[in-house]
């Protein structure tokens, strides 16, 4: 009898999870924009644009009112960079502004600045996400180069051996709290010290209650901490606390690689952490 109550537990568990991931799909719009390129909307008028060149990454776009919208990080290259200006101008006309930021000084943050810049589209980043670029930028890049052996990685080694980066066209000081003021809307945007890179920002919406917290923050199916080359462990770990005592209304958590999750994510890469620093 136990037996049998304990399996039917189970089965009623793996059914309700099983129709939530459901419920989540149907919630989700989503488009493949090319092949490397899918746009889900996770919410009206929000869009994580996922990248493969080769590893998926995020950045966000979110149509905050009827003129402006925000732009969060870009593709890892200005073509699929364009790719994706094309479909907004394409969806919601040519009627809006495009603001962009940049969350640090890797390509899946801003490889499509070139695109932006030519289009003039205002792009915001940090003095040392500037610095950065000229000191670290073609050394993190021929690290990147190495990882990809093999025939189906050619494609991708030749774009990024010949990669030159553009620097953020509105640049501020890292340790002074950006508000930009959007419409309506205030965007801030905030540095809690050296985590990933020593240059990584989260952005936050306070009307969405949503941060974007970049390679800042490790998706919840991620059990390694990835590439630390640019950053600090020990520091990391102490700066996502300040971030928890500075967003203490978090809803929706965008990491830069993986699916958007709620601020559980920020304790995850914690424990994470503690376990990387350990080993």
């Amino acid at each position: 009898m136990k037996k049998t109550i304990k399996i039917l537990a189970i089965y009623i568990t793996i059914s309700i999870l099983f129709v939530n991931c459901i419920n989540r799909n149907n919630n989700s719009t989503i488009l493949q924009l090319t092949e490397e390129i899918k746009i889900t909307e996770i919410e009206q008028n929000i869009f994580l644009i996922t990248h493969s060149f080769p590893w998926p990454a995020n950045s966000l776009v979110l149509v905050l009112d009827k003129k402006n919208i925000l732009w969060i990080d870009t593709p890892y290259t200005p073509e699929a960079t364009s790719h994706v200006l094309d479909w907004i101008q394409k969806k919601f006309g040519s009627r809006y502004s495009i603001t962009e930021i940049n969350t640090g000084f890797h390509i899946d943050n801003l490889g499509g600045n070139q695109e932006l810049i030519k289009r003039n589209i205002p792009i915001y980043g940090s003095d040392l996400t500037c610095e950065l670029l000229e000191t670290r930028g073609a050394i993190t890049m021929s690290k990147m180069i190495r990882w990809l052996n093999g025939d189906e990685y050619e494609k991708y080694k030749n774009a990024y051996s010949n990669f030159k980066f553009f620097k953020p066209t509105r640049i501020f000081n890292i340790h002074e709290e950006q508000k930009i003021k959007l419409g309506s809307e205030e965007i801030i945007i905030y540095y809690p010290g050296p985590t990933h890179t020593y240059d990584n920002l989260v952005v936050y919406v306070p009307s969405k209650e949503l941060l974007f917290g970049g390679c800042m923050v490790l998706s919840s199916d991620t059990g390694k901490v990835g590439f630390i080359d640019d950053g600090n462990l020990e520091e990391w770990s102490k700066s996502l606390v300040k971030l928890e005592k500075r967003f203490d209304n978090i809803r929706v958590v965008i990491p830069g690689h993986g699916n958007p999750d709620n601020s559980m994510i920020i304790t995850h890469t914690k424990s994470i952490l503690k376990k990387s620093i350990k080993e």
